[in-house]
């Protein structure tokens, strides 16, 4: 696919989470619009309601979608319509998405906001581009969702696909549910407090975490609970009653690759998402995930990478996919082949080998 108009414009890249929305221009370090919901007034209420999510269990999700994506679209330029019309559409994508969900997307981009071209690939593929690497177990966890997938030698492995509803804001729930009053203080726990203390204080280390805190305004004071429980709003990620450990599913994803694949896998763990960005994570991961294969296999190397800017590795690495000229040659979408054969069309985005041999 290629067009005068796609050399006027670079790609324009969307991750957009439950917590958060992110888009710039491909070929850029990061996105240039950072959209934090709870910071917003026009989806606060909505993302608080739902549990700290936007995208709730009610409600039409496209409706909502529509809404970030032409906000995107205004924080990126104020000439919009020009934008819009000019630039390729890439967007991350979850495994737990739906059929209809991916047809609802294509259907509004191309008819709604008229793109001249469209591409969606799943967000841990991109987060291992982003890594540089052409093989790798991925362990993406965001706000709603943990996934894990091995892509081997620019194959995903289908059967190694695990994903769960459990993420952030499960860390943030438990905060709510658990955390006393404030101390020496005039007021009460706000949303906004629960969310602060999760990205500042929670904590996967062993060592023992304080309560002591700062509250965004300003105030110190001690939270009147167990000093735990800073830690223990995050032992559900990695164990949870009813569903399979992070370690678990890191190492029954392995397993579903070729055995001659398996020990350069195990060097690659590599980490995506906001939530893996809590104290700790890496390395009680890395603990966890040993004691598993120890069992098993002898002498066995890990090693899981935990890069800065892996909240951000989707992002980067639609940036990256939309930078390259193969890219923009044969793995876009183009209007005319949507008007052809409608949503059927969007089998050309399944194939993750092309994203990472292209």
């Amino acid at each position: 696919m290629s067009s005068s108009s796609d050399e006027e414009r670079e790609s324009i890249v969307f991750d957009i989470g439950s917590h958060c929305a992110r888009a710039g221009f491909a070929g850029e370090d990061a996105p240039s619009v950072v959209i934090a919901y709870e910071e917003e007034n026009e989806y606060k209420e909505t993302y608080y309601s739902n549990g700290y999510k936007l995208f709730g269990s009610n409600g039409s999700k496209i409706d909502m979608l529509e809404r970030v994506i032409s906000n995107c679209y205004n924080l990126l330029d104020d000439n919009k319509v020009d934008l819009i019309k000019e630039s390729p559409a890439i967007f991350s994508e979850h495994f737990h998405d739906i059929p209809s969900e991916r047809e609802n997307l294509i259907e509004l981009m191309f008819e709604k906001f008229e793109v001249p071209a469209f591409y969606t690939t799943p967000s841990p593929v991109l987060s291992l581009y982003s890594s540089g690497r052409g093989s790798g177990i991925v362990l993406e966890s965001g706000n709603s969702f943990t996934e894990t997938v091995v892509i081997y030698e620019g194959y995903m492995i289908s059967n190694s696909v695990f994903s769960q509803k459990r993420g952030g804001a499960e860390v943030t729930q438990y905060l709510k549910d658990h955390c006393g009053s404030l101390r020496n203080t005039n007021r009460a726990m706000s949303d906004a407090d629960y969310l602060y203390l999760k990205d500042r204080y929670s904590t996967c280390s062993y060592s023992e975490p304080t309560t002591k805190v700062r509250l965004p305004d300003g105030i110190e004071t001690d939270l009147d609970m167990k000093s735990s429980l800073l830690k223990g709003c995050t032992d559900s990620l990695f164990d949870s009653p009813g569903l399979k450990s992070l370690p678990d599913m890191v190492y029954e994803s392995v397993m579903a690759a070729s055995i001659h694949g398996r020990r350069d896998l195990f060097c690659n763990v590599i980490l995506s998402g906001g939530n893996t960005m809590i104290t700790g994570f890496p390395a009680l991961l890395k603990n966890r995930i040993e004691q598993v294969v120890s069992k098993r296999h002898k002498g066995l190397k890990l090693n899981v990478v935990a890069a800065p800017e892996r909240k951000y590795h989707p992002w980067i690495g639609g940036s990256i996919l939309g930078s390259l000229s193969c890219f923009m040659d044969s793995l876009l979408i183009s209007k005319d082949e949507y008007m052809e054969s409608g949503p059927r069309v969007l089998a050309k985005c399944i194939n993750p080998k092309n994203v990472i041999k292209c």
